[in-house]
């Protein structure tokens, strides 16, 4: 059996909440109390360690699934006891066969996966059996001879069951829709969003060399009551969404620790693969703002921010500057906070009981650096 690795620091920090351009006001006391833990596997060989990709939590956050498209197995850990539960096996063909790619994962109320892939969907039990086909192709949608290289993204919400909300797409251009999918009537309803315009400076598109490439930054979606919140990686705000008039509003926020939004100054169009990772990075390097996890427990949002910093000595690596930002339950802005002993740029990050958990590669075991959050 594998040993548990717990690195503890604890440190008070008196953070300063933004007034200028946010919702939130006064100063926000923070203790955070941080370690590293590794998750037990046994003699398992895990995927999880070096890469989530393709995951999903449960909805009491007891459990966290792994989705391995080489292995087609989900890894299922369970965090109260910090140990590898079980690995399904998923079939790659027959009557419960997946997608031979599958793009993301998320979890239903009564247990069972959905598994999103490009060729197929489908609600899974925990067994690896098909229970219920669904479809997010566009041409389930679409008429074939529909006007329209439209793709689904694969940042999307379920508002109840039968109907999701999903972002528009196709290679070369922001598309100012979104679309609400009833997937039992396999309709579509085409909804005015304008918003992906706005991103649309800091694209970076590869026509060249016979390839194509696409690079449009991210934006993330969650449910939250009957809205929906949608966020940038690139500008410090929160869009927020009625999916029943369509109507929404933007909330923008004044960071004192970073930049608002990332300043661009790339080039926009490129025609080599060297080209566009060189051009890639100037964007890597200004500030990210993360994906908001909400936390039931103590009805806070929390979003991790970072942006890289120049090496300490000439010949040392540069490192990141990472930002924790706190918000309340109506999204105002309680505080920021620096976190001094957290030096790179976070991967995949969630939120359990009051506690961050953020992915950490040990030696290609899967394991946690937590804030605790008090």
């Amino acid at each position: 059996m594998r040993h548990l690795l717990v690195i503890t620091l604890a440190f008070l920090i008196f953070s300063c909440s933004s007034q200028e351009g946010s919702r939130g006001s006064g100063d926000l006391q923070l203790t955070i109390l941080q370690d590293t833990v590794l998750i037990d596997s046994g003699e398992e060989l895990v995927m999880a360690g070096a890469s989530m990709f393709t995951y999903t939590l449960s909805p009491d956050t007891r459990f966290l699934y792994n989705y391995d498209r080489k292995s087609m197995k989900l890894e299922v850990f369970d965090l109260n006891q910090q140990a590898l539960d079980k690995k399904v096996t998923f079939a790659n063909d027959g009557p419960n066969a997946v997608s031979a790619y599958v793009m993301a994962i998320r979890t239903f109320p009564d247990g069972r996966i959905f598994m999103h892939g490009f060729d197929k969907s489908g609600l899974y039990d925990l067994e690896g059996n098909l229970t219920e086909s669904v479809s997010l192709h566009p041409t389930d949608y679409f008429a074939p001879d529909a006007e329209t290289s439209f793709s689904f993204k694969t940042e999307y919400v379920f508002l109840d069951e039968q109907t999701v909300l999903i972002g528009l797409m196709n290679m070369f251009e922001h598309i100012p829709y979104m679309a609400k999918l009833d997937l039992k009537e396999k309709t579509v309803e085409m909804i005015d969003f304008e918003y992906p315009q706005k991103m649309e400076k800091f694209s970076i598109i590869l026509d060249g060399d016979g390839m194509k490439m696409a690079s449009m930054g991210s934006v993330y979606k969650q449910k939250y009551r009957d809205k929906v919140l949608i966020h940038s990686d690139m500008f410090n705000e929160t869009l927020v969404f009625d999916p029943i008039s369509s109507d929404y509003s933007l909330i923008e926020y004044n960071s004192l620790l970073t930049p608002n939004e990332k300043v661009g100054g790339q080039k926009q169009k490129v025609s080599s693969r060297e080209e566009f990772t060189e051009q890639t990075k100037i964007l890597g390097s200004q500030v990210s703002f993360g994906r908001w996890v909400w936390d039931e427990s103590t009805e806070r949002f929390y979003r991790l921010s970072s942006i890289q910093q120049p090496s300490e000595n000439q010949d040392g690596e540069s490192y990141y500057k990472v930002v924790l930002t706190v918000f309340d339950k109506d999204l105002q802005m309680l505080g920021e906070t620096l976190l001094p002993d957290y030096r790179k740029r976070p991967g995949v990050y969630f939120v359990k009981n009051g506690t961050i958990w953020i992915h950490e590669n040990v030696d290609d075991e899967l394991g946690f650096v937590r804030l605790k959050v008090g």
